[in-house]
């Protein structure tokens, strides 16, 4: 389900709380964080996690999540012991931005108490707080988190375009830019400019007098 353009599948449970989700099986529940908490913070440069083994109760820290804009610590939706944490985030932490809900998963604790899952929430039920919450911090989701972003206000887009070129050619395939642009030519231009290039445009999205476009190298 999407939410003001967040994603939040329909197959998890939600701690609206902690801003956790989890995916129970047998007694173990798969933890990780929202997108909301991925979009607020920003690429994310760094992770850490308690201890395999360690004992925790529902709400004490299990781990942290740091971006450039932001700093949180992960509090388990559940008590329960750590039985494995996520190694592939500690080289490449910006999975949490690019696949939260998938490989971008924090850690499965062996909970002791399943009385709690009934603590968390599933959608439709938690929609409403979610919703609440990402219109009250300014959220601002696209259909893929940015590799970098570009800022072209007052800029034509056809020197915009030409940039773009330029920052793509030394970039890999599957690079992934936001473009803002005041141009009112743009959504025509950024179309044009997919049709030749053969990279893509996976969203375009006016608000005010503002484009915002998501293109991704082929």
């Amino acid at each position: 389900m999407k939410i003001d353009h967040c994603e939040f599948p329909d197959d998890l449970l939600y701690d609206t709380g902690y801003w956790t989700w989890g995916r129970p099986d047998s007694r173990i529940l798969v933890v990780g964080i929202t997108s909301l908490l991925s979009w607020i913070s920003g690429t994310f440069s760094a992770v850490t996690f308690k201890g395999v083994g360690t004992g925790l109760l529902r709400g004490q820290v299990a781990g942290s999540v740091q971006g450039p804009k932001h700093f949180e610590v992960v509090r388990t939706p559940v008590s329960g012991m750590i039985r494995k944490t996520n190694p592939i985030l500690m080289q490449d932490p910006g999975l949490l931005n690019k696949d939260p809900y998938g490989s971008g998963w924090l850690m499965e604790i062996e909970f002791s108490r399943p009385e709690e899952l009934s603590q968390m929430q599933k959608l439709p039920e938690a929609q409403g707080q979610i919703a609440s919450r990402l219109r009250e911090l300014g959220v601002r989701c696209f259909a893929e988190f940015p590799d970098l972003e570009m800022f072209e206000i007052g800029v034509e887009c056809s020197a915009v375009l030409v940039k773009l070129n330029e920052v793509l050619d030394r970039s890999p395939s599957g690079t992934v830019v936001h473009i803002v642009s005041d141009d009112s030519s743009a959504d025509v231009e950024m179309q044009r400019w997919s049709d030749q290039t053969g990279n893509r445009v996976l969203e375009s999205r006016k608000e005010g007098n503002l484009y915002h476009f998501i293109a991704k190298k082929a």
